[in-house]
């Protein structure tokens, strides 16, 4: 009789456990994953990606923003090597001089001079910016509200630069 009573406890804490483990393991596994990825993608973008970004465009009034945007993807093209593990949503600005995007609970924002952008198009309703940095051909997408918009806003500067 009492060992009918210890086995629905013992099955809660054998049930726990294996919670617990699964949980811990997909966590660690996700956060070295990510910091893995983010050393990889300061050793391909460098400047493009970092922390002074956020204070270099602070005083700055945009020509278009978004706080509702969501970065899928940066993806070197040569090694065909995505530079990101996460979808993120983030927060998007258009300046005379440069394309800001910064992503939510990350300090450092990816900030990518007109200039140096190639192309901006438009794949599966997500903004494409594929630009150059350091001899590497880097794409970027994004999605966000009035996709168009930002299309064309961004066509229209680098044309206006180059």
């Amino acid at each position: 009789m009492l060992m009918f009573q210890l086995m629905p406890g013992l099955l809660y804490v054998i049930v726990l456990t294996a919670v617990f483990t699964v949980l811990l393991v997909s966590f660690t596994a996700a956060s070295l994953l990510s910091q893995a990825r983010a050393i990889v993608r300061r050793r391909y973008l460098g400047s493009v990606v970092s922390r002074r970004n956020v204070y270099k465009v602070a005083k700055r009034r945009p020509i278009l923003a978004t706080p509702t945007a969501l970065l899928l993807q940066v993806k070197d093209v040569e090694t065909n090597r995505l530079l990101t593990t996460l979808k993120r949503p983030a927060t998007m600005r258009l300046y005379e001089q440069c394309f800001y995007i910064k992503p939510y609970f990350t300090s450092g924002a990816y900030l990518i001079g007109v200039n140096d952008i190639d192309n901006v198009s438009t794949a599966s309703n997500a903004l494409v910016v594929t630009f150059v940095h350091e001899d590497r051909v880097i794409v970027l997408q994004c999605r966000a509200p009035r996709i168009s918009k930002w299309r064309d806003s961004l066509r229209w500067l680098v044309s206006n630069h180059k």
